[in-house]
């Protein structure tokens, strides 16, 4: 026995004291310059996912400027989970030849006042209603980023309306914003928070909102994604993630927290102060530019709204050829993850209403 204990006690010397490790980890695409990942942001300022997750799980998270980065690094195995818009959340599920995407849970849902967003240059004539602003871009030269909820509202307002751009570009969001400045656009579609950024309600004021998809019926929305193969193999860390997630829409609802949550955006947002970050999500846009009485509703699970817009956009990028089907892939849109999720949290969904105000409440310096 003593010469035992002596082998035993050589060996831990000369390897250590061995334990099994159970840790994962798990990389998250996230938009800092997008209302839909503002629970993201919570979620990572708070730390609210080890909360849920086993101790030890490794989170790590990746910012991008548009949803189309993170698709493709969710194609690649980059990232298991995935913070998108409507547009690119729905494309991805059809990229089932490279790697099945479920999308899981809802971020948020809005008349279209996030994504579908006109703004012109702040010289450009002033109109007596979105319809008129509209008529105005005819033959202008508009910008939007490609492959993003923006550009698919820009493409529905060109059918709606019957107008015929003189140039669409394809730019990021810094590249918009510029371009405004130095006056080489005429118009933009883009989305919050950028849209509070250069606007003349809460922002710069180098662009003014004309219209947004309230003024054609056109509601936009995010959704949370993630791989299938991680769902398969990870369904408790899955499971984890959504209960972290519910909290953080709880928490960016409660008014009492509506200046922290700018806050937090800010510090994770370069260029986006507080002000900025509270009007994109709790401020109230103007009726005469497409402002509606709701900024945002916080389903959580999939309503039947949220699942009329997703088979919406399906049909309507299958008809301008963007994705090659025009209906989800069996088993991509699947919410029972987040259902049990507020089950087991004991939470009523859909979680709630962001009824916006004016922006002298927030107290917020610019």
């Amino acid at each position: 026995m003593r010469k035992l204990l002596v082998w035993v006690f050589a060996v831990v010397l000369c390897f250590g004291m061995v334990t099994p490790s159970f840790a994962e980890k798990i990389v998250v695409g996230y938009q800092p310059y997008d209302t839909i990942s503002y629970s993201a942001i919570v979620i990572r300022a708070k730390e609210i996912w080890k909360k849920y997750m086993p101790q030890g799980t490794e989170v790590e998270f990746e910012g991008a400027l548009q949803g189309s980065v993170i698709v493709n690094a969710m194609l690649a195995d980059k990232q298991s989970i995935g913070y998108l818009g409507d547009m690119p959340a729905v494309v991805c599920t059809t990229k089932t030849n490279i790697a099945p995407i479920k999308l899981v849970a809802s971020l948020g849902f809005s008349a279209g006042q996030r994504c579908n967003v006109i703004m012109v240059r702040a010289d450009a004539p002033q109109f007596a209603s979105p319809e008129d602003a509209v008529k105005w871009l005819d033959d202008k030269t508009i910008a939007t980023p490609k492959g993003s909820c923006a550009e698919r509202f820009l493409r529905t307002v060109m059918e709606h309306s019957n107008i015929k751009p003189k140039t669409i570009l394809n730019e990021s969001l810094e590249v918009i914003a510029t371009n405004f400045r130095v006056k080489k656009i005429d118009a933009a579609v883009l989305w919050e928070p950028t849209v509070s950024r250069i606007s003349d309600l809460a922002g710069e004021g180098v662009a003014r909102v004309v219209a947004t998809g309230n003024t054609f019926g056109t509601p936009d929305a995010g959704f949370v994604a993630m791989r299938a193969d991680f769902l398969q193999k990870h369904p408790d860390l899955a499971l984890a993630w959504l209960k972290a997630e519910l909290e953080a829409q709880q928490y960016i609802l409660d008014p009492k927290n509506w200046n922290e949550v700018a806050q937090l955006v800010s510090a994770q947002a370069t260029g986006i102060t507080p002000l900025m970050a509270w009007f994109s999500i709790y401020g109230q846009i103007p009726a005469q530019c497409g402002g509606a009485p709701e900024r945002d509703t916080k389903p959580y699970i999939f309503t039947p709204a949220v699942h009329n817009l997703l088979e919406g956009t399906y049909t309507f990028l299958f008809k301008n050829k963007i994705i090659d089907v025009d209906h989800a892939p069996a088993g991509a849109i699947d919410d029972s993850l987040a259902v049990k999720a507020a089950k087991e949290l004991n939470v009523h969904v859909p979680l709630g209403v962001i009824v916006p105000k004016d922006i002298s409440t927030a107290n917020l310096p610019k």
